[in-house]
């Protein structure tokens, strides 16, 4: 299948699902709260670094930044969540662009630190290492990826899909749960210093930076 092709579907299905449900998403916060601060720690953001939120959604987490006084920016392409994320941040100095994950609007090493939470099992493999690789790009010290934990028992693999899928509506989970994350990552050009599962095995955290 072209390259094109898998794109267009991949956006076609993320922008479907995050527009109609962004009114709905913060009321699954709970969840990821822990986890998000978690990897803001991680992070290791200092005052006066810039900060990037890729994928950010309804900007939960750019906004946890902002509190603190990160100079930080949201992207996302779905226009609906950051309607949501906009409305939010009344009084906040988080800032908002909607733009493509894959061909990012800056400069090189844009940002001090970079955040990507929860958006790459919605992508094919190829997808998600442009999208690293621009993260990279755009990076100068350190990247904190987020994304679902998988079983460790083949058994539950089936079962973790099939609900996952629903609740998700990932269009990828069956090939998400046997991908080597960590590889992915080292195919985009980035060097992962840490990967850490969460409490309860809901989310794992990778940390990387940039191999230049």
């Amino acid at each position: 299948m072209a390259a094109t092709t898998v794109n267009h579907d991949f956006r076609h299905h993320v922008l479907y699902h995050y527009n109609r449900f962004a009114s709905l998403y913060d009321l699954g916060e709970f969840i990821r709260r822990g986890t998000r601060r978690e990897a803001i720690e991680l992070s290791g953001w200092q005052p006066g670094e810039k900060v990037l939120d890729l994928c950010t959604g309804t900007g939960q987490l750019a906004l946890t930044f902002a509190r603190q006084g990160a100079a930080v920016i949201g992207v996302d392409l779905a226009r609906g969540a950051l309607k949501v994320a906009s409305a939010k941040s009344m009084g906040s100095t988080a800032a908002w662009m909607e733009m493509d994950a894959t061909r990012l609007g800056f400069a090189d090493h844009s940002f001090d630190v970079s955040m990507l939470s929860l958006a790459l099992h919605h992508m094919p493999e190829p997808v998600q290492v442009d999208v690293l690789k621009e993260l990279g790009r755009v990076t100068r010290r350190r990247m904190v990826i987020i994304e679902p934990d998988v079983p460790v028992k083949p058994n539950w693999v089936s079962t973790y899909v099939f609900v996952a899928s629903i609740i998700d509506e990932s269009e990828y989970m069956h090939e998400w749960v046997h991908q080597d994350l960590v590889k992915t990552c080292e195919r985009a050009g980035l060097h992962v210093e840490n990967l850490i599962s969460t409490t309860y095995g809901i989310h794992r955290i990778l940390l990387c930076k940039p191999t230049r």
